[in-house]
């Protein structure tokens, strides 16, 4: 028997025909949880299932694609297992579901085992697994996955039974890895700590190149940095980064622009 239908015969038997309900009175730690992973179909399938005014038949849905073979309904439908949202959360057939669909080469997959590792949904916390997993993520074209690698070697921990170890320059080259692949936030990131030498020896050239790539994709924290860095130096491009800024959002921006009009 060949491993596809290996893989079929046993979703057959985990899938079930119907879904439950989640509880009304969801609790605190389930609402906090409730946006963790990602959905191959993003938001696409998130539409889909707050405007269904039936899940049952979104969920038949679901369940035929991941048994005809599509892995991105896999991964689907174990993200909407692992957050509980949409239907009666089940972590362990969350699980279940992630790694078959990673099995097959699902990046959304790999990064929503991580999550559920990070977070210790159904299963004991574990970062060393979160990054392996958002690893597996990351070189299967999750750029997103080299943020959370990058934010996982910088996070201490405070449970002396979880074994993790701060490691800043991995941190960094985790950050730089994503902005050399174009992820915008590792572009942001990799700026910031060229500009202020955090970790590694300041570059304002550098920084400036990384930050206004970050900028250009819609990072605001990007465009402020940019704005506070020229309010010294350049006067007109001080201006243009305040001005990008307010335009993109930022209450920084404005403050100081509107100090700017009030100051003599």
């Amino acid at each position: 028997m060949s491993a596809a239908s290996n893989i079929h015969s046993l979703l057959a038997r985990l899938l079930p025909e119907r879904v439950i309900a989640p509880p009304i009175a969801v609790g605190r730690r389930q609402r906090l949880f409730a946006g963790v992973g990602l959905p191959s179909q993003r938001s696409l399938l998130i539409s889909r299932l707050d405007e269904a005014s039936d899940l049952q038949a979104v969920y038949a849905d679901l369940r035929r694609q991941a048994l005809q073979g599509s892995v991105a309904a896999l991964n689907d439908l174990g993200w909407i297992w692992l957050n509980g949202k949409y239907w009666r959360a089940d972590t362990v057939l969350a699980g279940h579901l992630l790694r078959m669909a990673a099995l097959q080469g699902s990046a959304a997959a790999w990064f929503n085992l991580g999550q559920q590792h990070y977070f210790g949904k159904g299963i004991e916390p574990s970062y060393v697994q979160a990054a392996e997993c958002y690893r597996q993520a990351f070189e299967r074209g999750l750029l997103h996955a080299a943020a959370a690698l990058g934010d996982l070697y910088e996070e201490e921990v405070c449970d002396g039974d979880l074994q993790w170890q701060v490691d800043l320059v991995q941190a960094y080259q985790w950050f730089l890895r994503g902005a050399e692949r174009g992820e915008a936030r590792c572009r942001f990131e990799v700026g910031y700590r060229l500009m202020h030498g955090l970790y590694v020896e300041a570059d304002i050239k550098a920084a400036l190149y990384w930050l206004e790539l970050a900028a250009a994709a819609g990072v605001v924290q990007a465009a402020e940095e940019l704005a506070v860095h020229f309010s010294s130096r350049d006067e007109l491009r001080y201006q243009e980064w305040r001005d990008r800024a307010v335009q993109m959002g930022s209450t920084l921006a404005l403050t100081m622009k509107l100090e700017d009009q009030i100051q003599p």
